[in-house]
């Protein structure tokens, strides 16, 4: 869905900033999966992480806490918009941040544009039992330097607003840039940047190495992961970065969603946002028992 051939004019040299891991055996991988992964949310993760959010939520009334990395059928994911958001207010969740890929040359801003859309159409149409989820305009870029994720204020989010999006980023459809290019995008929407999965390595740029962040991104990107139960660390890079901390899982099958999430006092905060901007964020693990069985699925999937 929404994928396209690598366009002629990309040049040569930036063909390996392409991720290879969009091939049929891969989708078949994922397809594979899914069945697995939807049983084991729903009959078995679903109950421990609402238990354990409802706790946290118990200890502190005033706490606020989401998913801040989370992937659709608008990109790679294997869920649509309409079931993260589902999924995610009913494990108790207050917000979720959708972050589907811009990769140039592969998924465009259209397709993020398209995202936004949906989201919005779902958040102004919900007819759940629980209270709508709060949502974020966001994305995750690809860059010559690693990924990056951008969230925009929520007002971005409104069908009347968000093709503002697609002018400020339509020029990265097909050029792969610095972050250092990217960052200074973000600003007139009132956003953040947050390094994803730092120090993580593929066969294309994927997670910057703290040492790069502390080199070039210092006073320009606002916060790091130090938790992502999608890729199993847990980290403090933020408190050597003076960075906010960030918490997520970097979920593709509406699995790990609220297992590691990004929490604030919403009793200073009105917005995660607000509350990144100030380095006020705490990421928390919040459900870790399927770690074992997730790092030796990472070897296969």
């Amino acid at each position: 869905m929404n994928r396209i051939t690598t366009p002629k004019f990309i040049q040569k040299e930036q063909r390996h900033f392409i991720p290879s891991d969009g091939g049929p055996w891969f989708a078949t991988k994922r397809h594979m999966a899914k069945p697995f992964a939807d049983l084991t949310a729903r009959y078995f993760l679903d109950s421990r992480i609402r238990k354990n959010i409802t706790h946290l939520k118990n200890e502190q009334p005033d706490l606020i806490l989401g998913e801040t990395h989370c992937h659709s059928t608008f990109s790679d994911g294997s869920h649509s918009v309409q079931n993260i958001l589902k999924r995610a207010a009913f494990l108790g969740l207050d917000y979720v941040v959708i972050t589907d890929h811009l990769i140039p040359g592969k998924f465009l801003i259209e397709t993020i544009v398209a995202s936004l859309k949906e989201q919005a159409q779902c958040i102004n149409e919900w007819d759940e039992t629980t209270k709508p989820i709060k949502a974020y305009p966001a994305f995750e870029i690809s860059t010559m330097d690693g990924h990056l994720i951008i969230i925009l204020d929520p007002e971005y989010l409104s069908l009347e607003k968000v093709s503002d999006i697609s002018l400020q980023f339509s020029d990265f459809d097909y050029q792969f840039v610095s972050m250092l290019d990217v960052i200074p995008r973000i600003e007139p929407f009132g956003g953040i940047s947050i390094v994803p999965h730092p120090e993580k390595k593929k066969t294309h740029p994927f997670g910057a190495s703290i040492k790069w962040v502390k080199e070039n991104l210092t006073g320009l990107v606002d916060g790091i992961e130090d938790i992502s139960s999608g890729h199993g660390y847990q980290e403090s890079y933020s408190q050597e970065l003076g960075l906010a901390s960030i918490g997520s899982s970097d979920d593709h099958f509406n699995l790990l969603m609220g297992t590691a999430v990004t929490a604030y006092d919403g009793n200073i905060h009105n917005s995660l946002i607000s509350a990144v901007k100030a380095r006020q964020t705490k990421a928390i693990s919040v459900e870790s028992s399927l770690q074992h069985l997730l790092t030796i699925a990472r070897r296969v999937i």
